[in-house]
């Protein structure tokens, strides 16, 4: 993984969990004592915090700092070219329903 990739993983992540405590972009980066411009940016992946922006984050978060690096890891090439060539081979009636499922998982997680 490299400088760009950790940024926006980072940035995804510190998203999902200022939205878990209902904080807004401006109400998180007042709490952190920040400009809400230069939180925008590291939510966006192109900032990284500071180590004492990465304190305070945490215990704005109520969270560990490990936890704001707990992320997944993005699908390798190898992976997806195996999804793509297997999704090739359905018919039309099996890739209406593998939308469907891939929807109602996108559903899910967006309630979460």
């Amino acid at each position: 993984m490299d400088e760009i990739q950790l940024k926006k993983l980072f940035g995804k992540r510190i998203r999902e969990l200022r939205i878990k405590q209902n904080l807004t972009q401006e109400k998180l980066s007042e709490l952190l004592w920040i400009d809400p411009q230069h939180f925008c940016k590291m939510e966006n992946g192109n900032h990284f915090p500071t180590a004492k922006n990465l304190v305070n984050l945490a215990n704005v978060l109520a969270v560990d700092i490990k936890d704001l690096f707990s992320f997944e890891q993005p699908f390798k090439n190898d992976t997806l070219l195996q999804i793509s060539q297997k999704l090739r081979k359905l018919n039309q009636k099996e890739l209406l329903f593998f939308n469907e499922i891939l929807t109602s998982y996108s559903k899910i997680n967006e309630s979460d």
